[in-house]
């Protein structure tokens, strides 16, 4: 299992089981599960970013993906968090270097992980960010969305009605595109507004009511 830590407003879930170094006072491992920064506890709405999968980003350390995030969570001024969690939580800054085949283990501790925190929060944006990538591995559609047949679970049925599914915009072969492909002014809009209708009622048929 992962352990989780929270300091300095910062909130750090990640796995301890394998092999990590010390850097920064925080452990940079191979497996991380959710990456966030409180910003106003105040405020109930907060922002989720679903991603594929990490990279190298820790607390203070942000990828130019977090750095987009945070940008946007500050420039809106109504969140009170952001968090990032991702389809597959394996680090990998090159999606080619993402597993083969699934790890069941950790995409069942990614799940624990991301209900634990959904436990914690009644309103959000979730940001939709996989962009192209998730087709890199064909495992990640039944992580994401689920797969009866092969006994997995996915990720989308984590979250409830309360919450609002948004992205950027759309890439051309209809996913929602990657934070990086985000101007700076741009806003997040539902998904049936950035033409994305078909995602938008396929997690209307997953999300828990």
């Amino acid at each position: 299992m992962g352990k989780k830590i929270v300091k300095d407003g910062w909130v750090y879930d990640y796995d301890i089981s394998v092999d990590c170094r010390k850097k920064y006072d925080c452990e940079l491992t191979d497996v991380r599960y959710v990456l966030g920064e409180q910003l106003d506890m105040n405020k109930q709405n907060v922002l989720i970013c679903i991603g594929i999968n990490p990279s190298m980003a820790m607390p203070k350390f942000l990828d130019p993906t977090l750095r987009r995030v945070q940008d946007y969570a500050n420039r809106k001024g109504k969140y009170g968090a952001w968090y990032m969690v991702n389809v597959y939580p394996q680090r990998a800054t090159d999606p080619n270097d993402m597993d083969k085949e699934p790890n069941m283990e950790i995409h069942r501790n990614n799940l624990i992980a991301i209900k634990n925190l959904l436990s914690e929060i009644k309103e959000a944006d979730v940001w939709c960010a996989w962009g192209n990538i998730i087709g890199k591995r064909k495992y990640l559609h039944d992580l994401l969305f689920g797969n009866a047949e092969r006994g997995i679970d996915g990720i989308i049925s984590l979250f409830s009605g309360n919450y609002h599914f948004k992205a950027y915009d759309a890439t051309t072969k209809g996913y929602p595109k990657h934070p990086l492909m985000m101007g700076e002014k741009a806003e997040l809009r539902s998904l049936n507004e950035v033409g994305l209708k078909e995602l938008s009622d396929r997690i209307a048929n997953k999300v828990k009511k």
